[in-house]
């Protein structure tokens, strides 16, 4: 194999690593009730679901890790908690 066949090997992976990536960027993300247990956790459901009112439920998820939190943001692709509540509403709380 010569010099150009091995440049063109390259290049040919390169794009095709390229398109792969951008596959999985645009697939989108699915929120399910298996999903939200998952991430936040037995314990921290059921407090979410004896809590009286949205306050209550906004003060447990603030007060969860920072590492459940950052995955919360990436499952829902957003950063504000009324998509959260929104979510929770849907699927735990109903």
């Amino acid at each position: 194999m010569g010099s150009t066949g091995l440049i063109i090997g390259v290049g040919v992976g390169i794009f095709s690593m390229a398109f792969i990536f951008l596959i999985i960027l645009l697939l989108p993300n699915k929120v399910t009730k298996e999903k939200l247990i998952k991430i936040i956790g037995e314990e921290d459901i059921e407090k979410i679901q004896k809590a009286k009112n949205d306050e209550e439920i906004k003060t447990i998820i603030r007060s969860l890790p920072k590492r459940k939190r950052n995955k919360l943001k990436i499952l829902l692709e957003s950063q504000d908690i009324r998509d959260l509540l929104k979510v929770l509403h849907e699927y735990i709380l109903k």
